[in-house]
């Protein structure tokens, strides 16, 4: 049996529905609070319980071969006002479930990290520093580790979220924003989660993007291409990215965690491609795809 954690955010909610699909038993662990009638409707056994909490992982790891988890504070924190944090659930929550986990005789443990992550360029952000740990503490342990490093997703880094609103008729670029990289959807690394979750023989580590690369002023290009509209560019300087990544990282954990991955991407240009998905068979969307599908769904 598969335990998906973070399967009520979007990628690990594909993850859930593509083991299904594949008629995988598919166990979630859900907090008491949160809604998962869709998880249930769709034949999945649910389990209450919090990774800050490590007495309630018990129950949801028994019988398990395999956990696959996604979990982040990071969506939720920059959605509205919530009781997490990126230390209690990247930080602490992954540890306490990687010890669980191994405790509980689990064989495979997938976890979603990031592209990039590594000893000397975690600390640019606190959520990276958090998998960077988590990633050392489940290589430590007896499980088979698998390590999913995607590059960033198109959903939310050609996003409002992140400053591209075709619809506000504006755009934040992050330093120059001239290094290409390769936005990847989250359907592709769903698919990609899911495919090694169950492989006979995964790799320890896959870093991966998407088919397509293109720098942050492209993206606004493509906006424009697409759209017919031309948005109004502002620029972070990278000084204050790299002051404003230290100043609030203990008081804003989830901003300073932007501005470092930013800085990040505005200095270090992507060594990975979209190999490792095509070759499980996977073929992923190009992010100027998604540009064109998000401005056509402007017009309806």
């Amino acid at each position: 049996m598969i335990l998906v954690c973070g399967a009520t955010g979007d990628l690990g909610g594909r993850i859930v529905r593509r083991l299904v699909k594949e008629a995988q038993q598919v166990r979630v662990l859900v907090r008491p609070a949160t809604d998962a009638i869709s998880l249930e409707n769709d034949g999945v056994e649910v389990i209450r319980g919090d990774l800050r909490d490590p007495a309630s992982l018990e129950l949801a790891l028994a019988g398990i071969d395999t956990v696959v988890t996604t979990a982040t504070a990071m969506g939720r924190i920059l959605a509205g006002p919530t009781d997490l944090t990126i230390a209690d659930v990247d930080g602490r929550g992954a540890q306490n479930l990687i010890r669980a986990a191994e405790a509980a005789g689990v064989t495979r443990f997938v976890y979603v990290s990031a592209a990039g992550v590594a000893e000397d360029t975690a600390h640019l952000a606190p959520v990276t520093a958090a998998k960077w740990a988590a990633e050392k503490a489940l290589r430590a342990t007896t499980m088979q580790a698998v390590i999913v490093r995607p590059d960033m997703f198109q959903e939310i880094w050609l996003a409002p979220l992140t400053g591209i609103d075709p619809v506000a008729g504006k755009a934040m670029i992050y330093g120059h924003g001239v290094l290409p990289h390769r936005y990847v959807a989250t359907e592709d690394v769903a698919a990609l989660c899911a495919h090694v979750a169950v492989a006979v023989d995964p790799p320890e580590t896959v870093e991966f993007g998407g088919p397509e690369e293109l720098s942050r002023m492209q993206v606004v290009a493509a906006f424009e291409s697409a759209t017919g509209k031309t948005l109004k560019v502002r620029h972070v300087p990278d000084v204050a990215l790299s002051v404003g990544h230290v100043a609030l990282a203990r008081i804003k954990p989830e901003i300073a965690s932007l501005m470092g991955m930013s800085l990040y991407s505005d200095t270090h240009p992507s060594t990975w491609d979209d190999g490792p998905l095509r070759e499980v068979g996977i073929t992923p969307r190009p992010a100027t795809a998604f540009i064109q599908e998000e401005a056509a769904a402007l017009v309806h």
